[in-house]
C-alpha cells in the first residue's frame, strides 16, 4: 500500500523512460508550481546576495515586528499546506505515480541493487535514493595548496562574502537554482535520449564530502575497434555545462565508452561546486570507473572543457598511468579572468577570494602529470580571453589557453623553451599554413634546429579549432594524445 506522507513529500516524478513525459494532472500541477515558488522564494530571500537588502528594507519599513513575521509565517504555511495537498490529491489520482512511489520506497528501505534498477526505469527528482557507489577516502591524494596571501581583516570578511553570495554562481553558474530552472526540460529530455537511444545506464554515485552525484554511462557499439571498445572517456563538463547536452556526445559519437557526471549542484547532483566537493565528486567517478565498471587505469582517457579541465587535470595528477588527457578550452590560472572581469579597484579582495577559495590553478596542477596531453585552443573565444578592447589579434594573443601552453612547455621541455617564449608567441599568431612554412624557414637559420624543435613541440600538444567557446567539439579534433617524441 502506497504510503501518504509519500504522496505528498515524495520527489516529483518527471517520465518513465519507455512512455516519454509524464503528464500531470491538475492538482499536482498546482502543488508542484506552488512548492516551486515557496522553495524560489526562500532562497532568494535567505541568500546572501538579496537577504540583506531585504532585511535592511523591511528594517527601513519599520516591518520587523513580530506581528509581521507572523504574518509572513502564516501565509508561508499556508501556501506550503496548498501545494502539498494539490500533490496528495493529484499523485492520489495518479496510477503511474502509485506505481513509481511503491518502487521508491522499497528501493530506499531495501538499498539492494537490484531495487536500484529498477527504480531507474523513472526519472525523477533525485533525492532519497540509496547510492550505487559510496566513493573510499584516499588520504594519499596530492592537492595543490595556494600560496599564503597577508590580508587584512576586511578583505578577508570581504572576500569571503563575495565568494558566498556572487562568486562562486560567476564561477559555476550551472549551480544556480534559475539556470537549472530555465534548463529542467531540456535535460530532462536529452537525459532520455541517452537512455533510450544511446543504452545509456544512470549511475548514482556518493561522493566523500557525501553529495550524491548524478552520472551517465554510455557503453561503447558492438562494431567499432579494438583500441575504442577498450578505452572510457570520463567527461569533466564546463562551469555552465551537464552530462545531458555537454561534452559527453563527442567521444560517444566516436565510438568510446564515456561517463559524463555533472559538478555538486548541477542538475541532479546534490551539493555545492567548491573546490574541495569538486574534486571529490571527480574522484568518486573515477573509483567507480576502475572498481565498478573494471576499467584499468592505462585505458582511462580524462576529457575536460572550459573549467573542467581543473577537475581532469586534478585526476591526471592523482592517476598518472590514464591514457591520456584531452583539454579543450581551457585556462592557466582563473584569477587573470576574475580580476579581468571586475572593477579594478577590488582587484586585492579578488585575489584574496580566489587564491584562498576558488584557488583553480590549472598550470600548477599539471606540472605533476607527466603523460600524453592534448590541448584544444578556440580561435573565435570570448570567454578565456583578458583584452577585449583591440582587433581579433590582440584578443587571441590575450586567450589563457596560450599561456596554459607555455607553462606546459616550461615545465616539460625547459631546454627548448629557455630565451624563447615570444617565438611561442609567435608560433601562436600564426595560421596553419604560416607555421608549415615557418618551420622550413627556420632550419635555413643558425638556430634552426632549436627553433624546429620548439614549434614541433607547440605542435605536439596544442590543436587550434576555428569556434567559440561553447561551439561543440568536432568528433574530428577528438584525438587520444601520445608521448612527445623527437
Amino acid at each position: 500500500m502506497v504510503n501518504l506522507v509519500d504522496l505528498m513529500t515524495g520527489p516529483q516524478l518527471y517520465r518513465k523512460f519507455l512512455q516519454g513525459e509524464h503528464k500531470y494532472t491538475i492538482p499536482e500541477y498546482l502543488g508542484n508550481t506552488t512548492m516551486s515558488f515557496c522553495r524560489g522564494l526562500f532562497y532568494f530571500s535567505t541568500s546572501l546576495a538579496f537577504g540583506p537588502v531585504i532585511v535592511c528594507y523591511l528594517y527601513n519599513r519599520n516591518y520587523l515586528q513580530p506581528q509581521t513575521i507572523l504574518f509572513i509565517l502564516k501565509y508561508a504555511g499556508l501556501m506550503a499546506m496548498f501545494g502539498l495537498m494539490g500533490r496528495f490529491i493529484g499523485r492520489s489520482m495518479d496510477p503511474l505515480y502509485k506505481e513509481f512511489i511503491g518502487i521508491y520506497a522499497k528501493a530506499r528501505a531495501s538499498g539492494k541493487p537490484e531495487d536500484n534498477d529498477a527504480l531507474k526505469q523513472f526519472d525523477f527528482e533525485l533525492f532519497g535514493v540509496n547510492a550505487d557507489y559510496t566513493a573510499l577516502p584516499n588520504k594519499d591524494l596530492w592537492y595543490n595548496q595556494p600560496n599564503e596571501t597577508n590580508a587584512n581583516p576586511f578583505t578577508k570578511i570581504a572576500s569571503l562574502y563575495a565568494i558566498k553570495s556572487f562568486g562562486r554562481h560567476m564561477l559555476y553558474p550551472g549551480s544556480m537554482a534559475l539556470l537549472n530552472y530555465l534548463l529542467h526540460n531540456n535535460l530532462q529530455l536529452a537525459r532520455g535520449l541517452l537512455v533510450t537511444r544511446k543504452g545509456g545506464k544512470r549511475v548514482w554515485i556518493r561522493s566523500t564530502q557525501g553529495d550524491l552525484i548524478d552520472a551517465m554511462y554510455v557503453s561503447a557499439p558492438e562494431f567499432v575497434p579494438d583500441e575504442r571498445k577498450d578505452t572510457l572517456v570520463i567527461c569533466c563538463e564546463g562551469n555552465a555545462g551537464f552530462y545531458e547536452i555537454g561534452i559527453v556526445s563527442t567521444p560517444a559519437e566516436l565510438g568510446y565508452h564515456v561517463l559524463g557526471w555533472n559538478h555538486p549542484g548541477f542538475g541532479e547532483s546534490s551539493g555545492l561546486p567548491y573546490p574541495e566537493r569538486t574534486l571529490a565528486a571527480a574522484d568518486s567517478v573515477m573509483q567507480y570507473a576502475i572498481n565498478v565498471l573494471k576499467f584499468k587505469e592505462e585505458n582511462i582517457v580524462l576529457f575536460g572543457w572550459s573549467i573542467g579541465g581543473y577537475p581532469s587535470s586534478w585526476l591526471a595528477a592523482n592517476y598518472p598511468k590514464i591514457k591520456g588527457l584531452v583539454l579543450d578550452a581551457t585556462f592557466d590560472d582563473v584569477l587573470p579572468l576574475a580580476i579581468a572581469r571586475m572593477p579594478k579597484f577590488l582587484s586585492g579582495v579578488v585575489e584574496y577570494a580566489v587564491r584562498n577559495h576558488f584557488n583553480l590553478e590549472i598550470h600548477r596542477i599539471l606540472a605533476k602529470y607527466k603523460g600524453p596531453l592534448r590541448l584544444i585552443r578556440r580561435l573565435q573565444e570570448e570567454i578565456l580571453t583578458t583584452d577585449d578592447t583591440g582587433g581579433e589579434e590582440e584578443k587571441r594573443a590575450s586567450n589563457r589557453a596560450n599561456f596554459l601552453l607555455k607553462e606546459v612547455i616550461k615545465v616539460r621541455h625547459p631546454d627548448v623553451i629557455h630565451n624563447l617564449e615570444p617565438l611561442v608567441d609567435r608560433w601562436l599568431a600564426m595560421s596553419p599554413n604560416e607555421r608549415a612554412m615557418s618551420a622550413h624557414e627556420s632550419m635555413n637559420t643558425g638556430n634552426g634546429e632549436i627553433l624546429a624543435k620548439l614549434f614541433q613541440v607547440c605542435d605536439h600538444y596544442l590543436v587550434d579549432f576555428d569556434a567559440t567557446h561553447v561551439t561543440p567539439l568536432d568528433p574530428g579534433y577528438f584525438n587520444i594524445p601520445t608521448e612527445y617524441r623527437e
